[in-house]
């Protein structure tokens, strides 16, 4: 199985056309072509069903793209390995982050690396655990530091926890529930939060029923304007609080029950070799959660 056979493959899989596959890759019909035959030749499977309207992918085929992808970042990442080696500072880390390990995690463990790899590319990109995950499994990301825990972790990834901090109610400032003290008093409003599980564990620790209204929300900046500026309540981490949510007009709700901690993680995909730029991202991450424990 050869690079240039992988690139074909993909190329007709997104394309459904072997002309546009050549067209995309700079090279001729008959050499797709070629490479396809051969694939398949190799694999002992069809690939691909010729018609009129062009080229679909077989079960076979759609069963590979996922493996003909993850060789290809693999490939990628033993290539960016070796110039690394080689010119010493070099390569790229892809990093998924989330808003609480930007704010208490990212300024200090970026700090790190670059008192070691001044010249590293580096590809920072935001979102939460349900929306980052796939592209971790996927190769196209060397890491994910998110709000997450090992037990909700499934088997093609590492979850490794670095730290926990505390978690507060907020609402906006004149909130009609502003002087609520427990979590009963704040049943029937409506909250927000990135997935409702994070409401209904919240209500199920303090022995209370969940509220009927949660708005599933992925987005932080969605999240601070629909609580700084209208009457949903949410739960977010305590820095976030103290650092940037105060300034939007969003305040502490203090209930009576005491409310559990976030898990802040470093997620990598199971098996993959980092290179040594990633790796030494991840160990820069680590002691700067080891400086905020002690």
């Amino acid at each position: 199985m050869k690079p240039h056979q992988l690139k074909a493959f993909l190329a007709v899989v997104q394309l459904r056309s072997i002309r546009q596959a050549a067209n995309a890759l700079h090279i001729t019909q008959p050499a797709v072509s070629r490479a396809i035959r051969e694939l398949e030749e190799h694999l002992a499977v069809p690939l691909f069903v010729r018609g009129a309207q062009g080229v679909t992918p077989t079960e076979y085929g759609l069963a590979f793209e996922k493996r003909a992808r993850l060789l290809e970042q693999e490939a990628e990442r033993a290539r960016d390995e070796l110039r690394q080696m080689r010119d010493g500072q070099l390569g790229c880390v892809r990093v998924a982050v989330s808003s609480v390990p930007t704010m208490a995690l990212l300024p200090q463990a970026l700090a790190l690396f670059r008192a070691e790899l001044p010249a590293t590319a580096l590809e920072f990109s935001e979102g939460l655990a349900p929306l980052v995950l796939p592209a971790l499994r996927e190769g196209l990301l060397d890491l994910a530091l998110v709000q997450h825990r090992v037990e909700r972790t499934g088997p093609e990834l590492d979850c490794e926890e670095l730290l926990t901090t505390p978690l507060a109610i907020c609402a906006r400032v004149g909130h009609p529930r502003a002087r609520a003290r427990s979590l009963a008093a704040l049943q029937h409003a409506e909250w927000v939060g990135w997935d409702r599980a994070m409401v209904e564990d919240l209500f199920a620790g303090g022995g209370v029923p969940a509220p009927e209204r949660i708005v599933v929300s992925r987005s932080m900046e969605i999240t601070r304007a629909l609580v700084g500026r209208g009457d949903l309540i949410s739960v977010f981490a305590r820095p976030a609080l103290d650092r940037e949510l105060a300034r939007h007009g969003i305040r502490a709700i203090p209930v009576r029950e005491r409310l559990p901690e976030l898990t802040i993680s470093a997620i990598t995909r199971r098996g993959a070799v980092p290179t040594p730029a990633a790796a030494k991202f991840l160990a820069a991450v680590r002691a700067a959660a080891l400086s905020l424990q002690n």
